[in-house]
């Protein structure tokens, strides 16, 4: 494993971490990314999600033997392709275990049942995958909702981005505005990446365009200033160098979100890091919330960090808490029929 960077705050460790990719397609690689943020010794967890039948062909909610049928093929289809996937991810998997999660016989929606289920492993850490919203999978884990409903910090991969051989870690962007959940996130940030990693952190300057005549630029920009001037003490004691950026949005039509991801694609990131809001955490975030936004167009690997979750807390947590080992290869079904 890669040599993490380290702060002079006490450092963060993800050592439970779920993997969860649509279809199961990519599961493998998927977890070689994760396990880049990941403690040595972390623990994994391979996650398969199986789709009601009747939900990929509604036809059968006529004929209960043939939804059966359908059933049964599904699950050994995805009992068989996560079998495989832990048997190749014991080349780079210290501590694995496998977790199927049956839709049908738990009456959930996909990403409820993939919170849920992290949420009683203890994860510390939810890797996914998903497809473009424009792809209509049954099963779709919709990254949007999942940050939502997660207690700790959701890595979105792209799928396109989870097929890239090799995909490295070395140039991180951090999007921060001064309050406290985006200072925690560039914390976490500086504690797992990669040792060397180049960090950005940016602050977007959004002007309303009503007031953009009427008041200076330096008004607003003082806020930014303040902002990097603290995030530059977070991560101050990190081997890689740190750019620092105020970035102001382009036009009355322009936004938050499209700055960042503008920023992160210019760039070439890496990783994308950033904090939900500290406002109360809805279960369906709204449309033009700025994490909603950036996770449904972002090209690059993003990490999205709870405003709830307390870095040094969590280290403590786990220092206290024992990890029961798990057994490689053997398929713990969340729900059968």
């Amino acid at each position: 494993m890669n040599g993490k960077s380290t702060s002079t705050a006490p450092a963060f460790a993800f050592k439970r971490v779920t993997v969860a990719s649509e279809g199961g397609t990519g599961l493998v690689p998927l977890t070689r990314f994760a396990l880049r943020l990941a403690a040595p010794d972390a623990f994994v967890r391979l996650t398969e999600v199986v789709c009601n039948p009747a939900a990929l062909c509604p036809r059968l909610l006529m004929s209960r033997p043939d939804w059966r049928e359908a059933h049964r093929a599904i699950l050994h289809e995805a009992i068989t392709r996560l079998m495989l996937a832990a048997h190749q991810a014991a080349a780079f998997v210290a501590k694995a275990e496998t977790d199927l999660i049956d839709l049908a016989a738990m009456h959930r929606q996909a990403t409820e049942a993939l919170s849920r289920s992290a949420r009683e492993w203890h994860a510390d850490l939810i890797a996914v995958a998903s497809h473009p919203r424009s792809h209509r999978w049954a099963c779709r884990l919709n990254p949007e909702e999942l940050v939502a409903m997660s207690h700790c910090p959701v890595l979105h991969v792209p799928s396109a981005h989870v097929c890239t051989k090799d995909a490295a870690v070395t140039r991180v962007l951090v999007a921060v505005d001064g309050s406290s959940p985006s200072l925690t996130a560039l914390h976490i940030a500086a504690s797992v990446v990669p040792k060397g990693s180049v960090f950005r952190l940016v602050y977007v300057l959004d002007r309303p365009a009503w007031l953009g005549e009427l008041l200076p630029r330096e008004l607003f920009g003082l806020d930014g200033e303040q902002a990097l001037c603290q995030a530059k003490k977070i991560i101050k004691g990190t081997s890689g160098p740190v750019e620092i950026a105020v970035v102001e949005t382009e036009a009355a039509s322009d936004d938050i979100s499209s700055t960042v991801l503008r920023e992160a694609k210019q760039w070439q990131a890496d990783l994308l890091v950033m904090s939900t809001s500290s406002k109360p955490k809805l279960v369906r975030p709204l449309p033009g919330h700025v994490v909603a936004q950036t996770l449904r167009n972002a090209e690059c690997p993003v990490l999205v960090c709870p405003s709830t979750i307390d870095a040094t807390a969590s280290v403590a947590q786990h220092n206290q808490r024992p990890l029961q080992s798990a057994s490689r290869g053997a398929v713990s079904p969340s729900g059968f029929l």
